[in-house]
């Protein structure tokens, strides 16, 4: 009973509660409302596929009205929620902190991205136009003549005059052969040279006297002849037996064979002597034998065919060494050059003679202007024959390699190689067929790459 009394007694002032009550609730519900919708179209383009919210703060207001507690009835209705300290106030309404962050950020992306588009397209152009108007072979090399220095004669090593990797210059002496046996040789040779001489002089001394048996053989035979001639006639007449004649005819008979073999002694004697002359062919023979003899002597000194530099030095004292076998390297720095391999389809306007620019990793941030010498005329295709027929590739990508032609490249200066440049050394070689836009990007790019080259 008590309950109840209060219970009536309170209603009336409960129920002028409600109305204030219900006003402060959709107050809060239009704002908790706005700022859904503000954090909604924050999120919306990342997440359009984003389920929406089941309930709202509205749709909550009446379970919230049927539970609030019962306050006191006003007629003003409550001020709407003032923004957080941190919050951003725009046309619509308020905005949560951070929520115009995603857009910019989303904005600087989309930047980055044309950056990258525009960038990988420049590039893409960049390839072929560069290939043609300012070709580059980064994978270049200095190489010039490389001689394998021999000893003409074979024989052990008795001295070594230079260490590896020096400074020669021509005449200088780098090894000697043992000369023992050579220096034998040329003595023997000059003492058969002397004994051809000594034929020669004295065939000369007996070609007087066999020159004279011969003048009086052929007197002798002239006697005879005239003898026999009267014998017969007077034999005709009959003043001499027919025995004189026959003795007459003995006579001329002997004769003859006199001179013959007078003669055949002079030409003996002549054959034997040859001359005393360089045509005589005994003399000449001794002296080639000598000369030969001393060549030999002479190449077992074996020194610098030029100014250079010798490498892979690795002689020693008593070495046997054959005659042609390599004993060591002989570079010759007056040839050196840049050979670079350059694709197919960038040399459809290089030609010899065309203006190049080489840098080198032996000096980085450096170019040095040069020429193109030459372009090899072929390569080796890899087609061996086999019994006479061709033998096809076996290649079968997609995308084969493509074939790269050796070109020689001179430097206009060659002074100015740098010092530290050895043999081998990587060169870069751009070739500048014509002036133009895309040969000054390129000229650019190779300074920077020059650079940038020195910290590899």
């Amino acid at each position: 009973m008590q309950q109840s009394y209060f219970a009536v007694k309170l209603s009336p002032l409960y129920e002028a509660l409600i109305p204030a009550e219900e006003d402060m609730a959709q107050a809060s519900a239009r704002v908790d409302e706005e700022r859904a919708k503000a954090v909604e179209a924050a999120v919306a383009p990342r997440n359009d596929n984003a389920p929406a919210a089941e309930t709202t703060p509205a749709d909550a207001a009446p379970e919230a009205k049927a539970d609030a507690p019962a306050t006191p009835q006003s007629s003003e209705v409550a001020p709407a929620a003032a923004p957080q300290p941190g919050a951003l106030a725009t046309q619509d309404g308020p905005v949560i902190d951070g929520e115009a962050k995603p857009a910019r950020s989303r904005k600087k992306a989309g930047i980055f991205a044309l950056f990258l588009v525009l960038l990988l397209g420049a590039f893409i152009a960049w390839y072929p136009l560069s290939d043609r108007y300012a070709p580059y072979a980064g994978a270049g090399s200095i190489v010039a003549e490389v001689t394998q220095i021999s000893a003409r004669v074979p024989g052990p090593v008795a001295e070594v005059a230079i260490k590896d990797n020096a400074e020669v210059t021509a005449g200088e002496m780098l090894f000697r052969i043992d000369d023992t046996t050579y220096r034998m040789d040329v003595e023997l040779a000059r003492a058969q040279l002397d004994t051809v001489l000594n034929s020669v002089n004295s065939g000369a001394a007996a070609l007087p006297a066999t020159q004279a048996k011969v003048e009086q053989a052929q007197l002798a035979l002239t006697t005879a002849i005239g003898d026999y001639e009267r014998a017969r006639s007077l034999e005709a007449k009959g003043v001499v037996s027919a025995v004189r004649l026959t003795q007459a005819e003995t006579a001329r008979a002997n004769a003859e064979l006199n001179l013959a073999a007078a003669t055949a002694e002079l030409e003996r004697v002549e054959t034997s002597m040859g001359g005393i002359d360089a045509n005589n062919p005994n003399i000449r023979s001794a002296r080639a034998s000598l000369e030969k003899a001393e060549f030999a002597l002479a190449s077992t000194t074996v020194v610098a065919p030029a100014d250079g530099y010798v490498t892979n030095v690795a002689l020693t004292e008593g070495q046997y060494v054959g005659a042609g076998t390599g004993a060591l390297t002989f570079i010759r720095p007056s040839t050196q050059m840049i050979m670079a391999d350059f694709r197919e389809n960038q040399l459809i306007n290089v030609e010899p003679g065309d203006r190049a620019l080489v840098t080198f990793e032996a000096a980085p941030g450096k170019q040095f202007e040069a020429t193109i010498d030459s372009i090899a005329w072929g390569i080796n295709a890899g087609r061996t024959s086999a019994n006479g027929l061709a033998q096809p590739t076996t290649d079968t990508r997609w995308f084969p390699p493509a074939r790269k032609i050796p070109v020689r490249v001179t430097l206009n200066d060659p002074s100015e190689l740098p010092a530290n440049a050895r043999l081998g050394s990587e060169a870069g070689v751009m070739v500048i067929p014509e002036d133009g836009i895309i040969p000054a990007i390129a000229r650019a790019l190779l300074s920077f790459g020059g650079f940038t080259s020195g910290f590899n």
